[in-house]
């Protein structure tokens, strides 16, 4: 252990060598919504008797399963950041050996699922597939229930590609997030719970010809962003860089809005009037075989209500913030989908907020933590 940091090596998640603590310089985790989570640790480099101490000790050869662990100051309980294979290194190699340096790059294993074409056709809930899927890898899933019913005729779901790119596509066909979390339940050996999520980020109910739902913003509790507090507390960020998009909640592609007062909406953004029928005599006629026009998609109330509820939830989110910290200051760490509490901003600012990407840098002096959180609407407690 160093840094602050525990580093594991291997599928048994066995300590790493203090050795590589000698020559660790840094470890950055980059984390983002429905992104895979990134790693990187780089390491100074030297060549005694010959060999080079990181380069040519082949700790962290392909695929070696890496983790990433900080230890909680208050309870004392750790914590993944990643846990996943090395897919990347990189190197300097200067004369005599002192300036040389080594970088190991990785993701988390959701790596291991893009690794092999399947293809495949399913029925059934598209999250049932799903939850069938990720147990292959390892993964424990927790899946919510998606709208669309397929049978095994007409309306196939079809895979055609790498499981990976197959449950990401059912992720945004079905406006959820797919990303992984990390439960430690034993310190020593590391014990360590992969659960792959598949659901609406922030939660949110679906249902089909109902309106779409924006989601309410309920901070965890604990994880409070004090930005400018009273002289007796201390704040606990040092930068809170905000922006504010008026524009973005009144202005979409898709809609027909009445140039009214009232601004309702004239026409959906999905057309469920039937299809006309198709003319065969249209095209022109070829004496090779037989042509006709395609007739335009019947869409279902399940996929106009996903349509709709895409735009809606994306335009939504027109406050963002960029915050920068210390796991110290914080008392927690920031992760992507974590709903926090901003407090001491100002009324407009002050509030709900989500996480949308964090980065955590790890170095002799500190854990250092830059973050983007955003919000739904102005205005809250302080």
């Amino acid at each position: 252990m160093g840094f602050g940091l525990i580093i594991t090596v291997g599928e048994a998640k066995t300590l790493a060598p203090d050795t590589v603590f000698q020559w660790l310089v840094e470890a950055r985790v980059e984390m983002e919504l429905s992104k895979p989570t990134l790693f990187a640790l780089r390491f100074e480099d030297d060549i005694c008797e010959g060999k080079r101490e990181i380069a040519d000790a082949n700790i962290f050869a392909k695929d070696t399963l890496v983790g990433l662990f900080v230890v909680l100051e208050e309870t004392k309980e750790l914590e993944c950041l990643v846990y996943g294979p090395v897919t990347k290194i990189r190197a300097s190699s200067l004369l005599g050996g002192p300036g040389s340096w080594v970088e190991i790059h990785g993701e988390d294993r959701r790596v291991l699922m893009g690794r092999k074409g399947v293809q495949g056709t399913y029925s059934g809930l598209a999250s049932a597939t799903a939850s069938a899927i990720l147990p292959l890898y390892g993964f424990t899933p927790d899946t919510q229930d998606t709208l669309i019913e397929y049978d095994t005729k007409d309306n196939q779901l079809t895979q055609s590609g790498t499981d990976l790119a197959f449950i990401e596509d059912i992720a945004r066909r079905n406006n959820m997030d797919f990303w992984i979390e990390y439960k430690v339940t034993n310190e020593a050996p590391i014990a360590l719970t992969e659960t792959a999520k598949l659901r609406t980020s922030p939660p949110r109910t679906q249902q089909a010809g109902a309106a779409p739902q924006l989601p309410t913003l309920a901070p965890d509790a604990g994880k409070v962003l004090r930005v400018n507090p009273p002289a007796d507390k201390c704040p606990n960020i040092n930068t809170f860089d905000t922006r504010i998009n008026f524009e973005k909640p009144t202005s979409a592609s898709g809609f027909a809005m009445s140039d009214s007062d009232d601004k309702a909406i004239v026409k959906n953004m999905v057309d469920e009037t039937a299809a006309p029928p198709v003319d065969t005599e249209k095209p022109a006629k070829v004496s090779t075989g037989k042509r006709e026009t395609i007739a335009p998609p019947k869409t279902t109330p399940q996929e106009s209500f996903l349509a709709q509820e895409a735009l809606v939830f994306e335009q939504s989110w027109f406050v963002e913030a960029d915050c920068s910290a210390t796991r110290d200051q914080l008392g927690f760490i920031v992760r992507p989908h974590q709903i926090v509490k901003v407090a001491n901003a100002g009324d407009p600012l002050s509030g709900g907020y989500q996480v949308m990407k964090a980065t955590h840098v790890v170095n002799p002096t500190d854990h250092f933590i830059d973050f983007t959180i955003r919000a739904n609407g102005l205005g809250g407690v302080n």
